[in-house]
């Protein structure tokens, strides 16, 4: 009888080296085309910000190009993803201690105004809560949640955060 190590090297030895080879390469492959198929965001840092005019749960309307002047953090978002709802008492903190900034929660989903309001209260949201539209959540290329940007007093994104963010994070972006 054999020992555990010997066993596993006769199965080792036995294994043809070609097609390790080509499992590796398909899996490699495999990685590569994943990686290109991913969906990624349709602006960058350095690119102006596309406007838009969304409503928001206050009744008002609320175009972006008119926050010139201001710096705006744009939190993209929704109610029912769990990241997002996590990091909104940080964004909240964050909007209550920099009111030189204007931060804008864009919900991304079919979320009625009504839903956004109760989510807004329920979450205790301090800043407001705009409803988005497909065209909206197109050109910025928004796919996973949440996405954060920082568009500076000329309308220029110049941070970008994929997934949840803290208050620390946002504290330097606006240094």
């Amino acid at each position: 009888m054999s020992s555990g190590g010997e066993a596993v090297s006769e199965v080792l030895n036995k294994i043809n080296p070609k097609w390790v080879a080509l499992i590796a390469g398909l899996t490699v492959l495999f990685l590569i085309i994943r990686a290109l198929l991913a969906p990624s965001l349709a602006v960058e840092t350095g690119m102006a910000a596309p406007d838009f005019t969304l409503e928001g749960t206050d009744g008002k309307t609320y175009t972006l190009n008119k926050f010139r002047d201001v710096p705006v953090v744009l939190s993209f978002w929704a109610p029912d993803c769990e990241e997002c709802v996590a990091e909104l008492s940080a964004k909240s903190a964050f909007a209550r201690s920099h009111p030189e900034v204007q931060v804008l929660a864009v919900s991304i989903g079919d979320f009625t105004l009504e839903q956004l309001a109760d989510a807004e209260y329920e979450h205790d949201i301090r800043f407001p809560v705009l409803e988005t539209s497909a065209q909206v959540q197109q050109r910025y290329g928004i796919h996973n949640l949440p996405v954060t940007m920082l568009v500076d007093d000329q309308g220029v994104i110049r941070q970008i955060q994929e997934g949840e963010i803290g208050k620390p994070r946002l504290n330097v972006w606006i240094r």
